[in-house]
């Protein structure tokens, strides 16, 4: 009995270091934001760290792809977190992932702040290379920041980046 209870402890205790890697990411909008992309960006065959990635959103978190139709139009495909991780996550480790923040636009009011991030992503392979937006609803609670959703596009040649949302050496 004592060794299951140990067994225990020592499972809780992995757990919160590892729920808890990185908390100065957790006290900013762009701490946070940038440790999204952090965390599926990596090598070919290297498993990302879901359980640090879920740590940044809350548990009812969702996560919404703006994707071209066949018509020519838009369709949302909406997930919830572990929809993400188990439908999206397995390509970042397949075929290795880039992104990166090319500028950040927040926009916050009493703990609560929406964000605009633009990004370059490719992936390892060769077959994928964008850019787009990344955009966060996020909350302040607890002593951090917590991502509550995030919806993103590409650009593409009707829908060109903004250049305001754009760091100025990026343009």
């Amino acid at each position: 009995m004592n060794k299951l209870y140990t067994l225990i402890i020592i499972i809780i205790f992995q757990s919160q270091a590892i729920a808890q890697v990185d908390t100065v990411a957790l006290q900013s909008i762009e701490g946070i934001t940038d440790k999204m992309l952090e965390l599926i960006s990596g090598p070919v065959g290297e498993e990302r760290q879901w359980d640090e990635f879920r740590n940044l959103f809350l548990p009812t978190a969702q996560f919404t792809v703006m994707v071209n139709g066949r018509d020519g139009g838009k369709r949302a495909r909406v997930m919830n977190l572990e929809q993400f991780v188990r439908d999206i996550g397995p390509a970042y480790a397949r075929d290795g992932f880039e992104e990166y923040s090319l500028g950040l636009t927040v926009n916050e009011f009493n703990g609560i702040a929406t964000a605009f991030q633009s990004y370059y992503c490719k992936n390892l392979i060769g077959t994928y290379e964008k850019r787009g937006i990344n955009t966060y609803h996020l909350v302040h609670m607890n002593n951090r920041w917590w991502i509550a959703s995030t919806m993103f596009t590409d650009e593409s040649d009707d829908a060109p980046l903004p250049e305001k949302y754009l760091e100025e050496n990026r343009r």
